[in-house]
């Protein structure tokens, strides 16, 4: 069972409102018990639901949402491809996750908005890219090794698959800035480090792929996929 954390929140004057972080480990979930959830979801509620809300659902399940001309991607899929980007082209001096994998770490804010914000996310203000942030339910830790870095319970190295489970969520009423708790912040270096997923079996690589079945090839050119 999963508790989200909202960034903000809608008190009367004078009530005191913090920022409490409630942690839930999403680490040992794996693409193949990611699928079959979503799957078994699909299925009870098939017969329920129209053909544009059957549409909506694939395009979720990429990642993705419907822009009314196209296909957008959404804006925690697209952050974590960028960190994989940013690891794999040599910049994660600028930006990267923490070597635990459970949260990213903004390095070099000037150079991040020069070459990675108006180059990915279209944006020229790192208050723009921290507003997203909030509307996302990113949470920021303000101690230890980890200070000054951004994390969501869902957003882990290797599992981009996650990220589609991530919601942007609404500001209503009268907000007030909430103070931090850092008795209630996690300890991600107490927790076992985000591992890579281990490799599906291959009737699910071709199902992924949407390709028609192969005669088995005794282990020459195997699949497979890596976040």
């Amino acid at each position: 069972m999963t508790t989200k954390s909202s960034q903000d929140c809608s008190v009367a004057i004078g009530v005191n409102c913090f920022i409490r972080h409630n942690y839930h480990d999403h680490a040992t979930v794996t693409m193949y018990s990611h699928l079959m959830s979503r799957a078994s979801k699909i299925i009870v509620n098939d017969n329920s639901i129209s053909r544009t809300d059957k549409n909506r659902v694939n395009s979720v399940e990429n990642g993705r949402k419907h822009s009314g001309k196209g296909f957008m991607i959404r804006f925690p899929t697209k952050l974590h491809m960028v960190l994989s980007i940013a690891e794999n082209d040599g910049f994660d001096d600028i930006v990267s996750w923490q070597a635990h994998g459970r949260c990213f770490f903004v390095r070099k804010p000037r150079e991040f908005v020069d070459k990675i914000l108006s180059s990915y996310f279209g944006q020229s203000k790192i208050a723009s890219f921290q507003r997203q942030l909030s509307m996302y339910g990113f949470l920021r830790l303000t101690q230890g090794p980890d200070r000054g870095c951004y994390y969501h319970e869902l957003f882990l190295k290797h599992k981009l698959y996650l990220c589609q489970d991530i919601t942007r969520t609404g500001v209503n009423g009268n907000v007030v800035k909430r103070r931090v708790d850092p008795k209630t912040e996690p300890d991600f270096y107490s927790m076992p480090f985000v591992a890579p997923d281990p490799e599906l079996p291959e009737y699910l690589l071709r199902f992924i792929k949407k390709e028609e079945p192969n005669e088995p090839n005794n282990g020459e050119g195997s699949s497979n996929i890596t976040f």
